[in-house]
């Protein structure tokens, strides 16, 4: 018997993957601001993060790195402008990490916010990746533990999928979307910036 097969997958999760092309020119800077900051607050605050440095959370206007700020602005300017609908609103907190050999983040989501983000400034060979967590695993476990590899790698029937980071790059994804960082495995700090995004239609 013949059979037409064909999939369609209805409800993803987006997971928007963007970078910064000429990264180059600002990472040096970027890297010295991060330091700056966890000079001026060396106790910092302890949410996910098992070891390292994470900074408190503030909005984007209150980044004492004019730098940071300066991407973030520019990036999220350019995820509205082709992603969202005009009469969008939206703001944005964030904190700075750094995660040095042996650190790593639970899994975690970001609630009281609609998206969140990752932004990766240094990021040494095998530092740590982000790792999702599918938001049906309980549900679909069995189904899911079935598939053949190469259907799951069609189809992104995943139970769990890694971003591998690199510098530059950022991912802003649901912040339902549970997510945990892998193990710092190198000798050198990671260094990234993370941040919330609430969104609001405004009249």
């Amino acid at each position: 018997m013949d059979l037409n097969y064909k999939i369609v997958n209805l409800f993803p999760s987006s997971i928007h993957n963007l970078e910064i092309t000429d990264f180059d020119e600002c990472k040096d800077e970027l890297v010295k601001e991060v330091y700056q900051e966890k000079e001026r607050d060396p106790k910092g605050r302890i949410v996910s993060n098992q070891g390292g440095w994470q900074s408190n959370s503030y909005e984007l206007h209150e980044c004492k790195s004019e730098m940071l700020q300066k991407v973030i602005k520019n990036l999220l300017s350019e995820f509205k402008k082709n992603l969202l609908q005009e009469n969008v609103g939206m703001t944005c907190e964030g904190w700075m990490n750094i995660n040095g050999p042996g650190d790593f983040n639970v899994k975690h989501n970001h609630p009281r916010s609609h998206l969140s983000g990752v932004f990766w400034i240094k990021v040494p060979k095998n530092s740590g990746s982000i790792m999702f967590h599918s938001p049906e695993i309980f549900n679909r476990f069995q189904e899911l533990d079935c598939y053949t590899d190469e259907f799951c790698y069609d189809s992104n029937c995943y139970m769990t999928h890694d971003f591998t980071p690199s510098e530059g790059k950022i991912l802003i994804f649901p912040s339902s979307l549970e997510h945990e960082v892998k193990k710092n495995e190198s000798n050198e700090d990671r260094i990234s910036y993370s941040f919330n995004l609430v969104l609001k239609h405004e009249e």
